[in-house]
């Protein structure tokens, strides 16, 4: 969900009509709170001075540089310093654990603790156009919250878990597994020839997986038609960190309580409902009738 320059004006009414539409299909009880249950990690409390530096309103640096022929202006991100100074260090304690979990339920602790932490900072709807949290995007306008210098994307945030995963050493780079990620992404390139072509006018993107990338990488789990549902059977095989969505916008699975939840940044659901997790079948089913969805793996089968 970036990169879109024409039809701005036009984007901006069809993304409101679509946001107004799904969020009469909200249902409060769908939610579960981060403080109702019981998690591996949890946000420490965030003190003055860090809230003083790590806010959604901190602006991002304006910078002009070139790619090639192409001149390009814009404003960066500073996500890997908040994930360094922030998130990392509370992940750390808990490395030993998440190296000795099922790679699934590794990806579910840390994306739960990615998208609450996030929300504490920076608000429920931390979506920042061109956002990822190694700071891999090309500079942006101003255009969704472009120009402020926190704040993770829909792809950013889909992604973000597997980057740390790879990161703290969780999953190996080269491994399949890795595909969401950026360093697994690049083996896929050059393993496979595919050409990295999400920066500005169809450049390389340093690898960074966007909504066109994760669309098509990993395998089918099951498709959901546009303004159908996933059936019970279908919810049954989902399993943590299965991504769903299709080019344009994505959001992950995490389980919860044994069930499954589906979290964003933007979209159509998580904004809707404070930022909280959203149980999966209903989520999909407010997701899907804009279009239809692909979910998709990377991960080994679990039993949940």
């Amino acid at each position: 969900m970036k990169k879109i320059i024409i039809v701005f004006p036009l984007v901006l009414i069809i993304i409101s009509l679509l946001i107004s539409c799904s969020g009469n299909l909200v249902n409060k009880n769908n939610t579960i709170d981060y403080y109702e249950f019981n998690k591996l990690i949890n946000p420490l409390k965030p003190n003055t001075q860090d809230l003083l530096k790590y806010n959604s309103k901190t602006p991002g640096d304006f910078i002009t540089t070139t790619k090639g022929e192409t001149k390009i202006e814009g404003y960066v991100t500073g996500n890997k310093t908040f994930y360094n100074n922030i998130i990392k260090p509370e992940l750390l304690k808990y490395l030993d654990t998440l190296k000795k979990m099922p790679q699934a339920n590794s990806i579910n602790q840390i994306a739960l603790f990615v998208h609450q932490t996030y929300g504490i900072y920076f608000g429920k709807d931390f979506y920042r156009w061109g956002g990822d949290i190694n700071d891999l995007d090309d500079p942006q306008g101003k255009k969704f919250r472009g120009e402020f210098k926190y704040g993770l994307d829909c792809s950013g945030f889909t992604t973000s878990a597997y980057e740390i995963a790879v990161d703290l050493g969780i999953i190996n780079d080269q491994d399949s597994a890795a595909q969401f990620s950026s360093k697994g992404f690049k083996h896929y390139c050059e393993k496979y020839g595919f050409l990295d072509s999400g920066g500005i006018d169809n450049t390389s993107n340093n690898f960074r997986v966007d909504t066109k990338e994760l669309a098509i990488l990993g395998s089918l789990v099951f498709t959901v038609p546009a303004g159908g549902e996933p059936t019970e059977a279908e919810v049954q095989l989902l399993q943590p960190g299965d991504i769903v969505g299709r080019s344009g916008h994505f959001g992950i699975i995490v389980f919860i309580n044994n069930k499954p939840y589906y979290l964003e940044s933007g979209g159509w659901v998580v904004p809707q409902n404070g930022g909280l997790p959203y149980s999966a079948k209903e989520a999909l089913k407010i997701f899907a009738q804009n279009g239809i969805l692909f979910v998709r793996r990377v991960l080994p089968k679990i039993n949940n």
